[in-house]
């Protein structure tokens, strides 16, 4: 509005006027505000991320309207499992974890989820004191 004339000359308004706030800063920030976990797997299925999307606007040919997906924090693999419904999670991941013993001869030590109800299940929660 200086620059247009659109302010009189008799108003007092500095052309130099910072917008250099905290807020302005975050808001324009090219890096993440909080920290990443600082530990990261040394060798596979140290560390497994677990999530589940859905309900699918869109329901397969086959029913399904979620899935569950599994990543490995080391190579970064990842397995995807479709599902009916999200009560199919523990079974689903039952089969992930005799997978992984069976092809590959180990066990995963850390799974990490957003905590969502089909991983706070009393079922998936004996599942994993069972597997230790």
């Amino acid at each position: 509005m200086l620059n247009s004339g659109l302010l009189s000359n008799k108003e007092q308004v500095s052309k130099n006027l910072s917008f250099d706030c905290s807020v302005c800063k975050l808001g324009k920030s090219k890096t993440l505000s909080f920290s990443s976990h600082g530990s990261r797997a040394k060798k596979c299925f140290d560390i497994v991320h677990s999530d589940v999307w859905g309900i699918s606007p869109i329901i397969s040919h086959a029913r399904y309207k979620y899935f569950v997906t599994f990543i490995d924090d080391f190579s970064r693999y990842t397995w995807v499992y479709f599902l009916r419904s999200k009560s199919e999670v523990l079974s689903v991941f039952q089969t992930f974890v005799a997978y992984v013993e069976t092809q590959f001869s180990t066990g995963i030590k850390i799974l990490r989820s957003d905590s969502g109800g089909e991983y706070m299940s009393h079922e998936f929660h004996d599942f994993l004191n069972h597997k230790g």
